[in-house]
């Protein structure tokens, strides 16, 4: 594996291979007009160590943004003087409203306390004069993470107070354990295991946090966080990009990268076929192996194994670095494993 920068682009074009068995000091007389090994090109782009933590800094220090009410959360109003109007507890409901009185419904989803406080005086300005009314957010059920794979209890939980990403893991019951022999073992593939926001991977290294106590790598989360864990056990591929069924698939031994996209109902008029992606290893020290599939299917290279885990990626145009790459397939990653697409 070649290490790089963020900002620093490692390629490396492996030369054409033809494929000779001698049995004796002599070559095969048919050696020549054997189908060389496909052209392949290496990107690496992973980060440095103290490129992770100066990133994950930074992310720890971005304002949290304006929080914005969602269908379970739950309010404090109250009016100055008016005892009768003040109440603990009014849940935004399934609909996104809440009911108040003498003004009836407010929508709510979507807008910040300080917006439902100010439609409120305006409305409740009809029956009381000068109203000072005050809004708090007493429960914020609408703000959840999301948790699967190699856990006890994978699912979707409230953020309802500030938790970190092991407090997170614990939430959910720690990681999968099986006995074997009598001894415990656990299931979790933490080298593949990642964190995304907003569609985008964070700079986490689970085997160093979880493995080794690194906490440096334990981050806050925020609300839409998406963990993914995976088993050291799970033989599948990932198809994903433009191709007709996007999906996690079983691996089979021997499986093409043709196969696979006969599995996954072939590829769209709009995916780029000189540049099919294939991605292995884990998405922070990753290999990209860059394909032209229409080489394959000309028979002027040898078809690609593939190896559990790998994920086959069909783009629409070329992409030109790793931050690109790993930010579209992120999303459709998470389609394949929860039915939820998590965008910017």
């Amino acid at each position: 594996m070649f290490k790089g920068s963020t900002t620093t682009l490692s390629i490396l074009v492996l030369s054409t291979v033809l494929l000779t068995a001698c049995s004796t000091a002599t070559k095969r007389p048919d050696a020549e007009n054997q189908i060389p090994q496909p052209q392949q090109v290496i990107i690496v782009d992973a980060m440095t160590e103290e490129e992770r933590f100066g990133e994950l800094e930074r992310i720890r220090n971005e304002p949290l943004p304006e929080f914005r009410l969602g269908r379970g959360d739950t309010l404090k109003v109250s009016v100055y003087d008016e005892s009768d109007l003040s109440t603990d507890s009014i849940p935004v409901r399934p609909d996104g409203k809440i009911s108040f009185p003498l003004i009836g419904e407010i929508t709510a989803e979507g807008k910040t306390s300080s917006e439902i406080e100010k439609e409120i005086t305006e409305r409740i300005s009809k029956f009381l004069v000068d109203p000072k009314v005050s809004v708090l957010v007493r429960g914020f059920r609408s703000q959840r993470y999301t948790i699967i794979g190699e856990v006890a209890k994978p699912g979707t939980f409230s953020l309802d107070t500030s938790v970190t990403l092991t407090q997170a893991l614990a939430n959910s019951g720690g990681l999968s354990q099986r006995q074997f022999h009598g001894t415990s073992i656990d299931l979790a593939d933490l080298g593949r295991a990642f964190i995304s926001r907003n569609g985008k991977m964070l700079p986490v290294d689970f085997a160093a946090l979880f493995r080794n106590g690194d906490l440096r790598y334990d981050v806050d989360l925020r609300s839409g966080d998406y963990i993914y864990i995976p088993s050291g056990l799970d033989e599948e591929v990932f198809v994903l990009g433009e191709v007709n069924s996007p999906d996690m698939f079983a691996y089979r031994k021997g499986m093409s990268l043709s196969k696979a996209l006969v599995i996954a109902d072939g590829y769209t008029s709009n995916a780029n076929l000189k540049q099919v992606h294939v991605v292995r290893g884990s998405l922070t020290d990753p290999e990209l192996y860059i394909v032209n599939l229409k080489d394959i299917y000309n028979g002027e290279v040898t078809d690609i194994t593939l190896q559990p885990g790998d994920i086959v990626y069909l783009p629409k145009t070329g992409l030109a670095s790793w931050s690109q790459i790993v930010n579209q397939i992120l999303p459709s990653m998470a389609l394949a494993r929860t039915g939820n697409v998590f965008t910017d």
